[in-house]
């Protein structure tokens, strides 16, 4: 479901975030970047799961990698 809120802090969608990465984001900082996800820090409290949203916009980024042909080990923003 694409307008699934991933980023309970932003309200950023799924959509929004598989946008960013058609676009060019291959990190979670680009995706900070591009739509301000992860950026607030309360997920925990707003998140209906009570977990932050890095790991699901990681797994995100993976999928794509992955259905683009690219090796799957996530990449740190450092």
């Amino acid at each position: 479901m694409e307008n699934e809120i991933i980023c309970y802090c932003s309200q950023v969608t799924k959509q929004e975030i598989l946008n960013s990465i058609d676009n060019g984001a291959i990190t979670l900082q680009d995706i900070r970047e591009k739509t301000n996800a992860c950026t607030i820090g309360n997920c925990i409290e707003l998140n209906p799961k009570k977990m932050c949203c890095s790991g699901e916009i990681i797994e995100l980024i993976e999928r794509n990698k992955i259905k683009k042909g690219h090796n799957s080990t996530y990449q740190s923003d450092k």
